[in-house]
C-alpha cells in the first residue's frame, strides 16, 4: 500500500494510494477524522478500484497549518489528485468531506466522474448566533479528549477554537450548496445516516437529512441512494456495505 507526502501551501499532506482499477476513488474524511476511518470500506472494495485517501491538514500524519478553511480543503483535493495522477476520480466524502466533494466538483467542471456523499453536504445552514456559541462551548469541553486522540494519530491537532471554526464554516457553506448542486455535471448520490449522535440530536439530524430533497430539486443528477441504519459517527464502520454499494452505483453511472 504505497504512501507519499506532498507539499500543500504551508504544510504537507500524507497520502495512502491503494492499487486497483479505474475509475479511481478519492476518499475525503470527516472534519476531525483520518484516512484510517475508511479501513473497512477499503477492505470491502477488495482492490476493485484504485483508492486514494489522505489526512487533511492538522489531522493524522499530515502537518499542521495556518489555514483550515474549507476552501483550503478543496484546494488540497486538487493537489492530491494531481500528485497521484488520478484522472476523473469519483469523490467519496463523509460529513465535512461530502461538503468538500460537492464544492470541488462545482469548481472543477469536467474533472470529476461522480460523487458519493455520506451523511453530509446537506444544503441547509443550521446555526444561528446561539448555535455558534454552543459549538464553541462544546469544543472547549472536548479539547482534552481531542488532544488525546491526536496523540495516537486518530484525530485532529487543532485547537478548540480552530475546530469550532471548521464546523461553523462548514455549516455556512452547506447553506449555499444548492447553487453547487445545480452546477454539477456528474452523478451524485447521498447515503443518509439514521438517528442522532453525541454532537447532534436525532431531530436536528433529521432536519438536515430531509434537506437532501433540495439538492435533488436543484439537479436531476442528484439522488438519495439509501438511508443506512447507522448514525453519523458509525456509518463508515458499521454500514460499510451500504457505502460500497453506493460507490458501485456511481461508478456504473460514470463509466
Amino acid at each position: 500500500m504505497p504512501t507519499l507526502t506532498i507539499p500543500a501551501a504551508d504544510t504537507r499532506l500524507h497520502i495512502v494510494d491503494t492499487p486497483g482499477a479505474a475509475p479511481p476513488l478519492v476518499l475525503l474524511n470527516g472534519a476531525f477524522g483520518t484516512a484510517q476511518d475508511w479501513n473497512r470500506v477499503v477492505a470491502g472494495l477488495d482492490g476493485k478500484h484504485r483508492v486514494i485517501r489522505f489526512d487533511m491538514r492538522g489531522r493524522g500524519k499530515s502537518g499542521t497549518s495556518a489555514d483550515y478553511s474549507l476552501q483550503a480543503s478543496v484546494d488540497d483535493v486538487g493537489r492530491v489528485i494531481e500528485a497521484v495522477g488520478a484522472e476523473r476520480p469519483v469523490l467519496v466524502g463523509w460529513s465535512h468531506g461530502a461538503t468538500t466533494a460537492v464544492r470541488y466538483a462545482a469548481q472543477h467542471p469536467g474533472q470529476v466522474a461522480g460523487l458519493v456523499l455520506i451523511d453530509g453536504a446537506y444544503p441547509l445552514a443550521m446555526f444561528d448566533e446561539a448555535g455558534r456559541k454552543k459549538v464553541r462551548a462544546q469544543f472547549r469541553r472536548l479539547g482534552p479528549a481531542m488532544r488525546i486522540m491526536a496523540a495516537f494519530g486518530r484525530g485532529a491537532r487543532l485547537s478548540a477554537g480552530q475546530a469550532a471554526d471548521v464546523v461553523i464554516e462548514m455549516d455556512a457553506v452547506n447553506g449555499g450548496l444548492a447553487n453547487d448542486f445545480e452546477s454539477l455535471d456528474c452523478p451524485a448520490v447521498f447515503v443518509r445516516g439514521s438517528g442522532g449522535h453525541s454532537g447532534a440530536p436525532a431531530e436536528q439530524m433529521r432536519t438536515m437529512r430531509e434537506s437532501s430533497a433540495a439538492a435533488e430539486a436543484a439537479s436531476d443528477r442528484v439522488s438519495v441512494f439509501a438511508t443506512a441504519p447507522c448514525n453519523h459517527v458509525q456509518i463508515l464502520r458499521r454500514c460499510a456495505d451500504v457505502v460500497i454499494a453506493a460507490i458501485e452505483d456511481v461508478t456504473s453511472k460514470a463509466s
